[in-house]
């Protein structure tokens, strides 16, 4: 069973759910509001192997890191680590979107 370990903390645009495995490799953000929408989806990736949710406070680093990022250094998007679900073309996907540098605008036909 994935244990994931998840903080909730406050930005200008609303609260932040921030969740990570063991490993604190980032597993999923979800705006609270849309908490339910993200209760699907890791309903839905975790089916398998089954996952548990559990509170901590500034896992690895990362709550520490989104506030930042929120303050304004938008650099600090680029170190965190991920680990993601999804079909291979979805992985390949998230990982040419991490290919683009901070603040630059890309269309999806620009990705190669």
């Amino acid at each position: 069973m994935l244990i994931l370990l998840e903080d909730k903390i406050a930005t200008p645009l609303g609260p932040l759910w921030i969740l990570c495995d063991e490993n604190f490799h980032l597993r999923a953000i979800e705006w609270e509001e849309h908490s339910d929408r993200m209760e699907q989806l890791l309903n839905i990736h975790y089916r398998t192997e089954g996952y548990s949710r559990v509170a901590s406070s500034n896992p690895g680093g990362l709550s520490r890191l989104m506030s930042d990022y929120f303050e304004g250094d938008l650099a600090v998007i680029e170190s965190i680590p991920t680990a993601t679900g999804g079909t291979p073309f979805q992985r390949e996907v998230w990982q040419a979107l991490r290919t683009i540098p901070c603040g630059q605008v890309m269309h999806y036909g620009q990705l190669g």
